[in-house]
């Protein structure tokens, strides 16, 4: 299947490794060109020291990444969630499940950031909640941990959990 995760920050290269590892076309999206090409000269992310990244994972800073996926991560900073989001909104095709991994609260409405994702997704996708007592640095390197998936319909949490174990 093919997976895109947008943000890649040490938690979002982390998860596209995994994805990757278990045998899905993934895709890394970077904010900036710059961010995206440092990444593609290195084969690393210097937040994930040590960790090489394979060939076959594909880096990139265009967000049309995203059309065509069977899941898209979002992984960008809290502070960017709704500008990320509202941009990759229109890019998404209808049904595809964005799995929210992003922590916090925005800081101008007070809202949980999956209620952001919603807004600016329109509910024309459905929003899943990952999130546990994880690290990147461990997830980046295959050590085995426990990540809860939230999500509102028990399909959708069956089939997002089906995509990272």
């Amino acid at each position: 299947m093919r997976t895109a995760v947008i943000g890649s920050g040490a938690w979002g290269t982390a998860l596209a490794l995994a994805l990757l590892g278990n045998g899905h076309e993934t895709v890394l999206w970077s904010y900036t060109e710059q961010e995206s090409t440092i990444l593609q000269e290195k084969r690393g992310n210097p937040m994930l020291p040590g960790i090489t990244l394979p060939d076959e994972l594909v880096l990139t800073a265009d967000l049309d990444c995203a059309k065509g996926c069977g899941a898209v991560v979002l992984a960008t900073p809290s502070f960017a969630v709704r500008a990320t989001a509202r941009r990759l909104g229109e890019k998404l095709d209808p049904g595809t499940p964005v799995i929210l991994v992003s922590k916090g609260i925005e800081r101008e409405s007070a809202r949980l950031l999956h209620q952001v994702v919603e807004e600016e997704i329109g509910g024309f996708c459905p929003v899943v909640v990952l999130s546990g007592p994880s690290h990147a640095e461990e997830v980046g390197r295959s050590v085995p941990t426990t990540i809860v998936v939230g999500a509102k319909s028990k399909a959708t949490a069956e089939y997002i959990q089906n995509l990272f174990m």
